[in-house]
């Protein structure tokens, strides 16, 4: 996935009852990430591509690309912040180098998410974020 800002945005499938996941939303709607968000709740699975599963989005953010390709996990991030202000950032997350570390921590916050929210100061999700489908504020040019 590229960095450029044209043709349609990624589209990022998340868990919309998770307030980790609502803070690294808004987060990414500060930093310009050119991508669309949905609650996994909200999401349309009918049509999918066949890696992009319930089961898969159940257990980490997912990015399906406007090429069709599905990134998962520490993938998924890296690619969204590649879309974004800090796309130098996305590109070193998403090296031969850094990739393997960044999966074996998104792994971990991924199966503790439930437990982090308080001890990281993160608020849960409110219940009028869950399963909303949110539009990115970044410029869609």
């Amino acid at each position: 996935m590229t960095s450029h800002r044209s043709g349609p945005p990624a589209i990022c499938i998340f868990d919309a009852d998770c307030g980790i996941c609502q803070s690294s939303v808004r987060l990414a709607g500060r930093l310009g990430a050119r991508v669309d968000f949905i609650g996994f709740q909200a999401f349309d699975f009918a049509n999918a591509p066949e890696d992009l599963t319930l089961e898969r989005a159940q257990s980490e953010v997912v990015l399906l690309a406007p090429s069709g390709k599905v990134f998962g996990g520490a993938a998924a991030v890296a690619q969204i912040l590649r879309t974004s202000r800090v796309a130098p950032l996305g590109a070193i997350l998403d090296s031969r180098l850094m990739l393997p570390a960044a999966n074996v921590v998104y792994s971990w916050v991924a199966r503790n998410r439930s437990r982090l929210p308080q001890a990281c100061g993160v608020s849960p999700a409110m219940e009028s974020d869950k399963g909303v489908k949110v539009r990115n504020t970044a410029s869609h040019e």
